[in-house]
């Protein structure tokens, strides 16, 4: 008895762009919703530990409560990245202004950084800025994820002393640009910015002295007490370091360096639909990573959706199946022990 030659590889992804063709358009008002609703609340819940809670236990909670919060709305610049800015106007300021200056995280340098995690020539490879060998080498993971706490000092550092000074120092002024103007996991690639985006990031730089040397100056000046500034590191180590345990579960993190076609990033990345708990650590979306990477302007509100129609819908034995992991514990322990 003969059986069926397999799919094309090009044609099942066909397939699945069928099933999920009508879900690629974004919807400003979900972008807006979730800019303000968790922005707000964002800012609120730090204030309150930062100032407004009395005791221990409610300082603990409510700055672990604002981190989640941080780190939610910090999660959208992944959005700005994959949505044009005439499709949702205005939004990509509204979220500098709102998160990305006190974040320290102006989205020019993230834009353009992510996408060479996506092309065919660079992902997996040392040009990848979101790409490590970490399968099977617990020390590079427990280096990896302590990173997240000094990336704070170091990005004050770098936005309140060296971006002002570097603007007079230009061999300083080449080193940020280069290696310290760009959101990444891999410290060691090179950014090369174009005149417009070197023009933004100027923009930011300004922004962000105004916005946190004020407050700087009373705290120390004793205005201001140094709780408030407690509270943020904390706020933001944990949200850091929580998106960091998220990307771990999002790739296997094995390649050899080499680059690797549209499908093999798709077979190195991980769908991880778990209950309603995985929005807590991988929000708007970002548990399902392989499909991302299937189709990548998806917009977050439409995830979920495109995941369990093409869970339904495709075939059992299909390429799309195999990319669902063991879950957020699963996946780390997989990505330790794995033989390299």
């Amino acid at each position: 008895m003969t059986t069926a030659p397999a799919a094309p590889r090009g044609a099942e992804i066909r397939s699945a762009h069928r099933i999920v063709r009508t879900l690629f358009t974004p919807v400003p008002w979900y972008y807006w919703r979730e800019l303000v609703l968790t922005g707000l609340a964002a800012w609120g819940a730090f204030l309150l530990a930062a100032g407004g809670a009395d005791s221990v236990p409610a300082t603990v909670c409510l700055t672990a409560l604002a981190a989640l919060l941080w780190y939610r709305a910090v999660a959208m610049v992944h959005e700005l990245t994959h949505q044009r800015r005439d499709e949702i106007p205005g939004f990509h300021s509204a979220w500098n202004v709102l998160v990305g200056v006190p974040w320290l995280l102006p989205s020019v340098m993230y834009e353009r950084v992510h996408t060479a995690h996506h092309k065919k020539t660079t992902y997996g490879t040392a040009a990848d800025p979101e790409y490590l060998q970490l399968a099977g080498r617990p020390w590079a993971v427990l280096g990896y994820l302590g990173f997240s706490f000094v990336a704070f000092p170091l990005l004050s550092a770098r936005f309140l002393i060296f971006a002002p000074l570097s603007w007079v120092v230009s061999p300083l002024r080449r080193v940020l640009v280069r290696s310290w103007s760009s959101y990444v996991i891999n410290i060691w690639y090179v950014r090369r910015m174009s005149p417009a985006e070197r023009r933004r990031l100027v923009v930011w730089e300004c922004l962000i002295l105004l916005a946190w040397w004020p407050p700087l100056v009373l705290t120390l000046a004793g205005e201001l007490p140094w709780r408030w500034l407690v509270c943020w590191y904390a706020v933001y180590t944990t949200a850091l370091l929580l998106n960091r345990v998220r990307m771990l579960t999002a790739h296997h993190f094995a390649l050899d360096g080499r680059p690797t076609d549209h499908l093999g990033q798709f077979r190195d990345s991980i769908d991880t639909p778990a209950g309603w708990w995985a929005e807590l650590w991988a929000p708007l979306g970002m548990r399902y990573h392989a499909l991302h990477h299937l189709f990548p302007t998806l917009p977050f509100h439409n995830l979920r959706a495109a995941y369990d129609q093409l869970a339904a819908r495709l075939p059992a034995g299909s390429f799309y199946h195999a990319a669902t992991g063991p879950g957020l514990f699963g996946s780390l322990r997989r990505l330790v022990s794995r033989r390299r």
